[in-house]
């Protein structure tokens, strides 16, 4: 995928209240499912720049990030080199590792840019010790329609989930849990930042199915 702003722009992004209000609620959403212990090997499939390939490995796990992108990979390698990540190329619909190789194996935003999202799935549980964790961009959000109208090709080029469709994707024999954030507008201001916070974590509560990042963990 090309990327339509330069790294550097998207990690500035994250310092901005948008990007940081965006983060913070990501990231809870990925250690509450996901539940890392310290020494547990992480697989992350299409790991981009490494952001959350960076999050596991802070959270302990010893962290493997898969990308086909070259450029990608020499991002991630730049910007993540002070931590023990092991950035590798691959391809999701097969995995250079034999079977049962990770704790974990997770694809954040990964699944909306992938032509066969069954056939890296199955790759992923073959991989894992039986956890996948997917963080799904939510076609039925007030976000998703956002994006959709910008006209940039990166959101047009993606297939958007809601629930029902990861479910199904995943059949009835995995026990899944799930966690819906970010229901809000974002909005680029500090004004009740941390109230908003709190509102977002109130309505995650609710288990409504709305908010535009949906955690879920999958275990077989």
């Amino acid at each position: 995928m090309t990327l339509e702003i330069s790294p550097e722009e998207l990690e500035a992004w994250y310092d901005t209240p948008k990007g940081r209000f965006t983060d913070i609620l990501e990231k809870e959403t990925i250690s509450e499912l996901c539940k890392i212990h310290r020494g547990d090997k992480v697989l992350e499939i299409g790991c981009g720049s490494g952001h959350f390939s960076a999050y596991f490995e802070q959270l302990g796990a010893q962290v493997t990030g898969l990308d086909t992108s070259p450029d990608m990979l020499r991002i991630a390698k730049e910007r993540h080199g002070d931590q023990k990540i092991d950035f590798e190329a691959g391809d999701a619909y097969r995995l250079p590792f034999p079977d049962h190789s990770f704790d974990l194996v997770a694809m954040i935003t990964t699944l909306e840019f992938i032509a066969s999202p069954r056939k890296a799935l199955e790759e992923a549980f073959r991989v894992s010790r039986g956890r996948v964790f997917l963080g799904i961009l939510n076609r039925n959000s007030f976000l998703a329609r956002k994006r959709k109208r910008s006209g940039k090709k990166v959101w047009q080029e993606a297939h958007f989930y809601n629930l029902k469709e990861i479910l199904e994707l995943l059949g009835k024999s995995k026990k899944v849990k799930w966690k819906s954030v970010l229901f809000l507008p974002l909005l680029n201001s500090e004004i009740m930042f941390n109230v908003r916070l709190s509102f977002e974590r109130f309505l995650s509560k609710l288990n409504l199915p709305f908010g535009a990042f949906i955690g879920v963990l999958a275990e077989s």
